[in-house]
């Protein structure tokens, strides 16, 4: 009976000890993380080692015999200033430089970039692994002297590579060709066709002067687009509009010329392309080249053109209406002599004729969606340009 009392007032005791145990640990816990919490409050965290002096200890430097640079180009250094824009179906970058790193250790490389008086210098900071190989696509930025140029030009692309604040590993010139700004590189199967857009200049003088000369042909001189109509009578106003840009174009006297020759390796699948400045103020035009004018001319008003491309030949159209389904389309290759409804019976005829797999239409709004955005005048491009060259010479 004593044996049994003794154990069980020895059990009441271990069981409160224990709970004193638990209660101790939780409150020194407690306090160990109130404390921390506190610290880093009041302190801040340190901030991470730069990278380089991070990799320096474990990396150490890695022997040039250890590193292999090979540089591509893959458009064979052809350059179309007019696809550098956006993201086009069919194009390559300038170059592609392929690092190789044989060691046992990360590699850091610092690549520059630059055309000499046609680009913006470019840099990029890489880690290659080791044993490893990175791909390193150089496209850099052009001036808007290249969107101004309007010749097929030799330019040399110059990449150098260094370690972070070490010497230059590599050097190496490659000749490249820069494309006149005016050259569409239309891609296989024509996947480029959407830049087409970007000939598409609805605020060029020579485009507002188009749209002014086409209120003569017009009830009241109004051309409001696609405003101030309801939806029953917003096509007919579409239609009249349409039709006074026709005949402001053909009362300029514009007529048919074939198209300029592109130089260079992808002649088959290029073409230069007229900006309206120069329709309009030459008086000539191909299909393509006098549907752009049109084009202009319509998205001025704030309506939707289009631009239809089928094998050999390019037409106009235009949307009769906001978000509307039914398209106006129209064969400007009629002017000079032509009438506005013989354009409309052309581009039927077209439409009917030709299967639909073969019918591309660029719908401008939707480039536009895409960020394909009007070429700048050669007045911009050179007044832009002129304006870097004083900040520059400001600053030195």
């Amino acid at each position: 009976m004593l044996f049994r009392s003794v154990s069980l007032r020895a059990a009441r005791l271990l069981a409160v000890l224990f709970a004193l145990t638990t209660l101790l640990f939780a409150a020194a816990l407690a306090g160990s993380w109130y404390y921390v919490y506190q610290y880093v409050s009041r302190e801040g965290m340190p901030p991470p080692p730069a990278l380089p002096q991070a990799m320096h200890p474990a990396a150490g430097p890695v022997s040039p015999l250890q590193i292999n640079y090979k540089l591509d180009l893959p458009g064979r250094g052809e350059i179309f200033p007019a696809l550098t824009a956006g993201r086009a179906a069919d194009y390559w970058p300038v170059a592609v430089l392929t690092i190789s790193n044989a060691s046992d250790r990360p590699l850091a490389q610092t690549v520059a970039a630059q055309i000499p008086g046609w680009s913006e210098p470019a840099q990029h900071s890489l880690i290659i692994g080791p044993h490893s190989t990175r791909n390193l696509q150089i496209s850099p930025e052009l001036l808007p002297q290249a969107l101004a140029n309007q010749e097929f030009r030799r330019a040399t692309l110059e990449v150098r590579v260094s370690s972070p604040q070490g010497p230059e590993h590599y050097f190496q010139e490659r000749p490249v060709f820069l494309h006149s700004a005016y050259d569409l590189y239309w891609g296989k199967s024509f996947s480029n066709a959407q830049f087409i857009a970007r000939w598409v200049t609805p605020h060029d003088p020579a485009v507002l002067r188009l749209v002014a000369e086409a209120r003569r042909y017009i009830r009241n001189g109004r051309m409001p687009g696609y405003s101030g109509s309801d939806k029953v009578n917003v096509e007919p106003q579409a239609r009249a509009q349409a039709a006074a840009i026709f005949q402001a174009l053909k009362h300029s006297g514009v007529s048919y010329v074939t198209s300029i020759y592109t130089f260079g390796d992808f002649s088959s699948d290029a073409q230069r392309i007229r900006l309206p400045q120069e329709t309009l103020t030459l008086d000539t035009a191909n299909c393509i080249d006098v549907s752009v004018a049109f084009a202009s001319a319509v998205e001025n008003l704030g309506m939707d053109p289009a631009i239809v491309i089928v094998p050999s030949h390019a037409f106009a159209g235009v949307r009769l209406g906001r978000e509307a389904q039914d398209w106006l389309y129209l064969d400007l290759t009629v002017l000079p002599r032509g009438t506005f409804q013989q354009a409309l019976s052309r581009a039927e005829h077209w439409l009917k004729k030709t299967p639909p797999s073969q019918v591309l239409m660029v719908d401008v709004a939707a480039a536009r969606a895409l960020r394909i955005y009007p070429i700048p005048s050669l007045e911009q491009n050179i007044s832009v340009s002129t304006a870097k060259k004083r900040a520059i010479l400001s600053s030195e």
